[in-house]
């Protein structure tokens, strides 16, 4: 990976006592458990562990990391929503009120929602710690899984001096990734999580972390306070295939959608009869319109969504570009900011 500037650390043999790293379990694979060890599809009958277990079984990084355990209830990623990432904000400045040595938090997660989260925490995060999310495709008690190195990998990231100019990092598979650019792109595979188009800001080669590159200098990066949000606005995904109609926008519509993202054909467009209409909901009912694509590549404007008045999402997926038009809505934000934001 060609650097911008690199920062390189090895956490064990330092001077002094190791960081201080508090741990989350969010729930998801890292921490599930089978009854049989080659079961990696098919997991959780039999109960999870917890941040205390998890470190304990992880007990031969006491003298990279000093980890300490935060009571969490876990939740499957698919329904992990703003409850829960209020609910972390509020333990993670808790705790740092009651810690105030700590060097950063790891949060583990469910694969299926990780991106979500950790983009959303993102916008957010404020403390001056990271927060690093990891997760993982093989359960806990799986022979080969990878749950217990992406977690290790993450803790030293967290521990890492230089993670907290970054604010929330996801690491997995020896990489480390930023929320915006990163997501999953396989079922099972260990690589899962990528960032296809710009790759990833570091890398970590057993405890040894090392950012190959800064963070964009574009646009503020925390969009709200976390404090003073009690919901979002309702923004809705339209996926578009061929033969796509205007149904679903109807129904999004009439639910009171402040904003519709469109999952569109690459290089993100909806079919004509849905351009139509969602062109009219913008033009008459001041609604808001997002052209993302369900394929990978940035989405840049162009006279046909321009003509429609839709925005281009950027290299923002749909789920990231809904993410983001929701915090900005909930911060009183205007079309043309948020216009800029996306890109």
């Amino acid at each position: 990976m060609k650097a911008d500037h690199e920062h390189s650390s090895e956490t064990r043999g330092r001077a002094g006592p190791p960081p201080k790293v508090s741990v989350i379990v969010g729930g998801g694979t890292l921490t599930a458990l089978a009854e049989n060890p080659f079961e990696v599809c098919d997991y959780g009958q039999a109960g999870s562990l917890t941040a205390r277990q998890l470190i304990e079984r992880c007990a031969a990084m006491h003298d990279r990391v000093d980890l300490v355990p935060l009571e969490f209830d876990p939740v499957p990623s698919f329904d992990v929503a703003l409850p829960q990432w209020l609910a972390l904000c509020q333990l993670c400045e808790a705790a740092l009120a009651s810690m105030p040595d700590l060097a950063g938090f790891v949060l583990t997660h469910g694969t299926g929602s990780l991106e979500e989260t950790a983009f959303f925490l993102s916008r957010v995060w404020d403390l001056p710690v990271p927060l690093v999310v990891t997760g993982a495709q093989r359960p806990a008690s799986a022979l080969g899984s990878d749950g217990y190195m992406n977690f290790h990998q993450a803790a030293c990231v967290a521990a890492n001096a230089a993670a907290s100019g970054f604010g929330v990092l996801v690491v997995t598979h020896g990489e480390i990734h930023l929320p915006a650019e990163v997501t999953k792109t396989s079922t099972f595979g260990l690589d899962s999580f990528r960032s296809p188009d710009l790759g990833p800001v570091g890398l970590v080669t057993g405890s040894t972390v090392v950012f190959g590159r800064s963070l964009p200098a574009a646009g503020p990066r925390v969009l709200a306070d976390w404090r003073k949000l009690t919901g979002l606005p309702r923004v809705d995904i339209l996926f578009c295939h061929s033969g796509g109609d205007t149904i679903a926008i109807e129904a999004f519509i009439a639910a009171k959608a402040a904003g519709i993202v469109l999952a569109g054909f690459a290089p993100g467009y909806a079919t004509g009869a849905q351009a139509r209409r969602l062109e009219r909901w913008v033009r008459d009912e001041g609604g808001l319109v997002v052209a993302a694509a369900r394929a990978t590549g940035p989405v840049v404007r162009n006279s046909r969504n321009d003509g429609h008045g839709f925005l281009a999402a950027g290299r923002h997926t749909p789920q990231k570009a809904r993410l983001l038009v929701q915090i900005a809505l909930a911060a009183g934000l205007k079309p043309s900011q948020i216009a800029d934001l996306l890109r």
